[in-house]
């Protein structure tokens, strides 16, 4: 080969680099208008600084049942988010259920799953591929499964406190509150309550340490 050859015909990385840039500023730009109408459209209010990189799969039985503050972040493009995903974010909300993101919080492929309410406080960040259910999808009575597999479903609140961390692939289900400054550890499966400025995880999630500062409350 002679000398140079190689370099000369090696694609430029800034190019690349430079396209992935675009492509990623494209999608976050298009996908934020697009999601801002979906949620104007039904009635869903959404404060200023909403950004939306890659496109959500957003889902409501009546108007307003989502309600996002300012600065939320929602991310479903894989290139938006190190960790990867399994699926994009998903926000759906049967019967009465309703969800609220609280200012400058976030999430990246997470599924968040409403029959009552699941209310997230401000600085929450949410990992990639958590998921997040107030209920239990199916009846447990076998009986009941075979009447209506959707129907008689137990659900109860779920409340995330300001400041809070969610490790990726954690499951967090009904009827839990975690408190301010609280982290949640990747892959943890939650069914009780997190006091604020500890530190959970495994499965079920227990107590493996503390936080030594935890910020006061959002006002």
């Amino acid at each position: 080969m002679r000398p140079g050859f190689r370099q000369r015909y090696d694609f430029p990385i800034h190019l690349l680099i430079l396209g992935g840039n675009l492509r990623h500023r494209f999608s976050m730009w298009w996908h934020t208008l697009t999601t801002r109408l979906w949620l104007r459209l039904a009635g869903c209010p959404a404060g200023a600084g909403l950004k939306v990189c890659g496109r959500p799969h957003l889902r409501v039985a009546r108007r307003g049942a989502i309600r996002l503050g300012r600065n939320v972040t929602l991310q479903s493009r894989l290139q938006s988010n190190m960790a990867g995903g399994t699926g994009p974010t998903t926000i759906q909300c049967f019967d009465g259920g309703r969800v609220t993101f609280g200012d400058h919080s976030g999430c990246s492929f997470a599924t968040i799953s409403s029959r009552s309410s699941i209310t997230i406080g401000n600085h929450v960040s949410i990992g990639a591929n958590t998921r997040i259910y107030d209920h239990d999808f199916h009846p447990l009575d076998p009986i009941l499964r075979r009447q209506d597999a959707t129907a008689n479903v137990a659900t109860r609140p779920i409340v995330i406190g300001d400041d809070v961390f969610i490790g990726a692939h954690a499951l967090i289900l009904k009827g839990v509150t975690i408190g301010n400054g609280a982290v949640v550890g990747a892959g943890a499966v939650v069914t009780r309550d997190v006091p604020a400025g500890e530190i959970w995880g495994g499965n079920p999630a227990r107590r493996i340490g503390s936080i030594a500062t935890v910020p006061a409350p959002s006002a």
